[in-house]
């Protein structure tokens, strides 16, 4: 999914927040690199740091809240944040080049409907990541 600022920005109003210039350069950092897996932190480097940290976690806490973001867990760091329109989705974490993943699927819905049906819980998939080897560096064990 890729929201401009404008839609962020906009999102924020509607949750009932302010427009600040620092909140409107949060949602810009977030908007250019919709691509990336965000920290906090790496969102103040971006913006060097001329909005406190404390606000780039509430910014994104609305923006979360408000479902155009979502924020996951890709190993032992901190959480990371994206924008999605993928309302299930799994992250795949490559224990030793790094590289991550996105899918999503109707198998992996099933997946975790079958899941709930044979145990009772409800699994949370953007909350964790999965780890193994991609591709390529299992290729490289073959």
């Amino acid at each position: 999914m890729h929201l401009g600022a404008d839609e962020l920005v906009e999102t924020l109003r509607r949750a009932g927040l302010r427009a600040t210039a620092a909140r409107r350069a949060v949602c810009e950092v977030v908007a250019t690199h919709h691509e990336e897996h965000l920290t906090p932190a790496s969102i103040v480097a971006h913006l060097s740091g001329r909005v406190d940290q404390s606000t780039v976690y509430r910014t994104l806490e609305a923006l979360e809240g408000a479902g155009v973001l979502v924020h996951t867990h890709l190993g032992h760091g901190p959480a990371v944040y994206h924008l999605t329109d993928e309302p299930v989705h799994q992250h795949l974490v490559c224990r030793r080049c790094g590289r991550t993943i996105e899918i999503g699927s109707p198998r992996l819905a099933e997946l975790l409907a079958a899941i709930t049906d044979q145990t009772g819980f409800v699994a949370d998939p953007a909350h964790f990541a999965l780890s193994g080897l991609c591709a390529g560096c299992a290729a490289a064990d073959r």
